[in-house]
């Protein structure tokens, strides 16, 4: 993959809210009602006894300037997790992984991606909006970014070595430590710098050019390898 030769692009940046989502700032009122319908369902598929909902919100590219022809639309749902059941946060992640492999689900033509967030987990998006309470929490501003291209590039075949390393490697610990690890900057560079942060295009562009999706499975294959059990040998 050489990265001198693409652009940062599906970075972009707009002068409206995207007008299939939006009017008059506000989200379109046949959107919420929808949203509010496909945040109910992915609450009835998590089958939590007790779920203590607390918001529902959409966010990223969509809930402000930065949204492009595959950009998805991130919703939400916000819920109290109890500290004393952390096993919960893995349960979430199993079943948002589970709900959105299972239902390819769209707005007007836009993927929506389903997510559990704890309340007590800091969220950073240049724009969040309640969907429940049809209000902004966080108003995006029209802004246009300054992207620093050689050092999304650089970062991103930073990225790209660490993965390829990983795969080559094929231990499903590597793999997975790697994963976490971009991750982990990644969510570094939001905090830091918010959506337009070196780190976080870099992942974009890696994941754009189908990248991260071919470590996820990669990573898929060796979890199945890992739990599966080979025939015997017969003159064993």
């Amino acid at each position: 993959m050489n990265f001198q030769e693409i652009s940062v692009s599906p970075v972009t940046y707009n002068s409206e809210l995207n007008p299939l989502l939006w009017e008059n700032n506000h989200l379109e009122t046949t959107v919420r009602y929808k949203l509010m319908s496909i945040a109910l369902h992915f609450a009835k598929f998590l089958n939590v006894t007790k779920l203590n909902l607390r918001d529902i919100t959409i966010s990223g590219s969509n809930a402000a300037y930065g949204y492009g022809p595959h950009s998805d639309l991130d919703l939400h749902l916000v819920v109290d997790m109890p500290k004393d059941q952390p096993e919960l946060a893995e349960l979430y992640t199993a079943k948002k992984n589970q709900y959105n492999f299972t239902y390819d689900i769209n707005i007007k033509g836009i993927d929506v991606e389903l997510y559990v967030q704890d309340v007590q987990q800091p969220h950073h998006s240049a724009g969040i909006y309640s969907v429940l309470n049809d209000h902004w929490l966080v108003k995006p501003t029209h802004k246009i970014p300054h992207i620093r291209d050689a050092e999304v590039k650089s970062k991103a075949r930073n990225y790209a070595s660490k993965i390829n390393q990983a795969m080559r490697s094929n231990d499903l610990n590597t793999a997975e430590e790697t994963m976490s690890d971009i991750r982990r900057l990644r969510q570094t560079g939001l905090q830091a710098g918010g959506e337009y942060s070196v780190e976080n295009l870099a992942f974009k562009l890696l994941r754009a050019r189908g990248k991260i999706d071919k470590f996820h499975k990669h990573i898929d294959k060796l979890t199945s390898a890992k739990l599966s059990l080979g025939e015997q040998n017969e003159d064993q």
